[in-house]
């Protein structure tokens, strides 16, 4: 069975998390949700609190696939230095999904030079300052490892494209 991480830390976009969250839950799909931390994230809008079931360490290969929602959370993982060494760790098999601001998670760890990637149009300057492509539509699959959508007014187009994504 596959086995997904969804990677948070505070400020995440509360749809970005809870549409995924509910949808994984419904396919019955295993998968946990990933912080540096044993305690409580809130969303940037408090939706609601979470509380991660497993710690994001150097150690993440058990996983098939790294779901990471957007807004403030993927600037607060990248401010720990470990993040960037983390994802460059992990088996070259991991999936990653990525959708608003996460793709900047990716470009930092060099995943995404000279690849066409979405996401929130904040963030194109930064991303082509990183030598990826950004490309202003809903969802784009950049290669068999990497999926990333725009925002969280997609996710009705992300969410069957990342479900056909893990079950690959």
């Amino acid at each position: 069975m596959k086995k997904v991480g969804i990677m948070i830390d505070d400020g995440y976009h509360d749809l970005e998390f809870w549409i995924p969250y509910y949808r994984f839950k419904e396919e019955q799909i295993d998968f946990d949700i990933l912080a540096y931390e044993d305690r409580e994230y809130s969303g940037v809008y408090g939706l609601d609190r979470v509380r991660p079931t497993n710690l994001i360490t150097e150690d993440m290969h058990h996983y098939d696939l790294i779901y990471i929602p957007g807004a403030n959370s993927p600037a607060n993982l990248l401010k720990n230095p470990l993040m960037v060494k983390i994802i460059n760790k992990m088996d070259k098999s991991t999936k990653f999904a990525t959708i608003c601001h996460a793709p900047l998670i990716l470009v930092e760890a060099g995943l995404l030079a000279n690849k066409k990637v979405t996401g929130h149009p904040s963030i194109k300057d930064e991303i082509e300052r990183k030598n990826a492509i950004f490309v202003d539509i809903p969802v784009i699959r950049t290669s068999d490892h990497i999926l990333s959508a725009k925002t969280h007014f997609q996710m009705h187009l992300f969410m069957p494209q990342l479900l056909e994504f893990i079950r690959e």
